[in-house]
């Protein structure tokens, strides 16, 4: 009979060989999978920027985002969408302004990234 220390050895080995082999996979997706912050962000700035849905999903979708310069950007489309529901610095048109400048941004992030608008 082998050495049973062999054996667990080997096993460990192979073990280990599996779950560094799956780290790899899991890394080399690139985070493309729909249950990702980017998608989820990308997925809420569509709908907005699409129309379909409320400005609600797209505020708080920088903080899904998990690569600049989505965050950044998708946080310029926050601050501008909320000045303008806040009538902040008493200039709707302008947080509006800014807010459809960022989103410009963000639509060459998602699309970039993988995440393209769906209504395209």
């Amino acid at each position: 009979m082998k050495n049973p220390r062999r054996v667990i050895n080997i096993a460990l080995v192979v073990v280990a060989v599996l779950a560094i082999g799956a780290a790899v996979i899991a890394a080399k997706s690139g985070g493309r999978s729909s249950s990702t912050g980017n998608a989820r962000a990308c997925d809420a700035f569509w709908s907005w920027y699409d129309a379909t849905g409320s400005t609600a999903p797209a505020v708080s979708a920088y903080k899904q985002a998990t690569t600049e310069p989505l965050i950044a950007d998708l946080y310029n489309v926050s601050v501008g969408l909320t000045g303008t529901a806040k009538g902040l610095n008493g200039n709707k048109a302008a947080n509006a302004a800014f807010a459809q400048s960022a989103a410009g941004k963000v639509t060459g992030d998602c699309t970039n990234a993988g995440y393209p608008d769906p209504a395209a």
